[in-house]
């Protein structure tokens, strides 16, 4: 069963027509493209060419709509003819005119009209590495005090590479002597700063042994003082105890004088009133007088010791 709908062939023409037209700016753009930049045509086409061989041996590419090995040898040849058209354009670009080489031909025919290098000495140039060679001399593109660049000649180069080098030998000297200068100068300032700290150090250390210097003395004077007036405190202490004990002495000895004479006067006061006497105590018990009272025949002070009036208790 056949089915059959109105609008299916004029979408079919829409897409067809839509199509012619992308090719036909396809074809207007590589018109352009080979009238302008060749080059860039055979670049393109080598690339597509490698890209439908590619296509021809995997056999299909779906991302580029190449369903097939016929699709992909269609894709392969146009891009072999493209390339070949654009080698056709590039090679009558590049192919010199009969102007061109009658003139290369009048050129060489007629040496004497070359210019020399003398003629290009002072004329503007590129950039420094340029050359200009005519047989066994040559010209050299080299920058002058104004910063231009400009041709001069061999003899002149070779002056002003020789002065270029003398003055970057010249600054590099000028440059060691500057560090060697800075370097002995920052040594000086080294050895300068360690002599202030050593003197320093070594102030200190003097300052510091005088002050143990003196405080050395100051403790044996302080020593010596408190030693002497330690000894002469113990000299006064023994003077004052000797003092002491020779006043002790004397007034026992005075003591012991007046109780011997008071004694010595007892006795002459009891011998005088009595003929009584006796010698000691056991002479008053043996008398049969004890106790002997004070007033009694015989008492004497020797017989009454604690001196209570009663002697011989």
């Amino acid at each position: 069963m056949t089915n059959f709908s109105g609008p299916l062939p004029a979408r079919k023409n829409s897409r067809t027509r839509t199509w012619w037209m992308v090719v036909a700016v396809l074809a207007v753009l590589l018109i352009l493209l080979l009238a302008l930049v060749p080059g860039l045509v055979f670049v393109l086409s080598l690339l597509a060419l490698l890209f439908g061989l590619a296509a021809l041996i995997i056999g299909r590419v779906r991302w580029a709509r190449i369903p097939n090995r016929k699709g992909a040898g269609a894709f392969t040849g146009a891009a072999t003819a493209l390339l070949v058209l654009s080698l056709i354009v590039f090679g009558a670009g590049s192919a010199p005119s009969d102007e061109d080489s009658a003139v290369a031909g009048t050129g060489a025919s007629s040496p004497a009209e070359e210019p020399t290098l003398a003629s290009f000495v002072g004329q503007a140039c590129e950039a420094d590495h340029l050359v200009m060679t005519q047989g066994e001399e040559s010209n050299y593109c080299n920058e002058d005090d104004a910063g231009a660049f400009v041709w001069v000649s061999q003899t002149t180069h070779e002056k002003d590479v020789a002065d270029a080098k003398e003055l970057a030998e010249a600054k590099a000297a000028a440059e060691a002597k500057a560090k060697e200068e800075a370097a002995a100068k920052k040594a000086a300032q080294e050895k300068a700063k360690q002599q202030a700290v050593a003197k320093k150090a070594a102030e200190e250390k003097a300052a510091a042994k005088k002050a143990a210097e003196e405080q050395a003395v100051a403790e044996a004077k302080a020593q010596a003082k408190a030693e002497a007036e330690r000894k002469a405190a113990a000299e006064a202490k023994e003077a004052a105890a000797q003092q002491a004990a020779a006043d002790a002495a004397a007034e026992a000895e005075r003591r012991a004088e007046e109780e011997e004479q008071a004694q010595i006067e007892t006795l002459v006061d009891d011998t005088a009133g009595s003929s009584a006497y006796y010698e000691n105590c056991d002479a008053v018990r043996a008398a049969g007088a004890d106790p002997v009272y004070s007033g009694d025949p015989g008492y004497s002070r020797k017989l009454d010791r604690d001196g209570d009036g009663v002697g011989c208790e």
